[in-house]
């Protein structure tokens, strides 16, 4: 890690500065961008794509719902305008806020984010932005990731077993076997597609690509 804040801090030079933190699908995005921002030594705030997500009746409106996750569903020209207001010199924006729970942007909650010295804004789609000052790309092994998403998912569903609101409770009642074939089903039609097609080709933008092991500790980074 010092490596690439050592990297970071070549490219900061007082002003307000964006690096984007962009990785498969349950690679460990926003828990890495949390390190981070809690390393680098100055005011940092961290933004997450999910945020800029078409709300769930737009995507059905525009028939990409089954898409959800990819480019073409989240507003990143929104976001792009957060980046630019905050270049401009302004000192609080307000966002929209997605919610885990209901898996929509809840309209009835906003954010407001102050300025920070470095905005970090992690998320599938982070490096598709073209004002990102640093590119971090978060790799691991394929079989790692996948088991990451099944345990991920499979945790957060038995969690949702007391709460009707959440929309993973109409899950809580399926045999064990029917719902991994059911998440692995999902990884397999959107996720691994959405990772092929559209995440893993920004890799190759990155100013520092971050690798993994199988116990979600740092491999080894590689500083382009």
């Amino acid at each position: 890690m010092n490596t690439l804040v050592a990297a970071i801090q070549q490219r900061y030079h007082g002003n307000f500065m964006t690096i984007g933190i962009a990785g498969s699908v349950a690679v460990g995005k926003s828990t890495f961008a949390a390190h981070l921002a809690s390393v680098l030594g100055v005011q940092v705030q961290v933004v997450s794509t999910d945020d800029f997500l078409m709300a769930n009746a737009t995507l059905m409106a525009k028939q990409l719902f089954d898409q959800k996750g990819f480019p073409q569903t989240y507003a990143l020209d929104q976001l792009a305008q957060v980046i630019a207001a905050f270049q401009a010199g302004a000192a609080q924006v307000t966002i929209p806020k997605y919610s885990q729970e209901i898996a929509d942007i809840d309209g009835t909650v906003q954010q407001t984010i102050t300025r920070p010295d470095i905005l970090i804004i992690e998320g599938v789609v982070a490096l598709q932005l073209p004002t990102i000052d640093f590119k971090i790309y978060l790799d691991a092994d394929l079989t790692a990731i996948k088991g990451w998403y099944l345990a991920r998912t499979l945790e957060m569903t038995a969690l949702a077993k007391e709460d009707p609101t959440s929309w993973r409770y109409q899950f809580t009642q399926m045999p064990i076997d029917a719902l991994t074939t059911l998440v692995m089903k999902t990884w397999d039609e959107t996720n691994q597609v959405n990772l092929e097609r559209y995440i893993l080709p920004t890799k190759q933008t990155a100013d520092a690509v971050v690798h993994l092991d199988a116990q979600h500790q740092i491999d080894y980074i590689t500083i382009k």
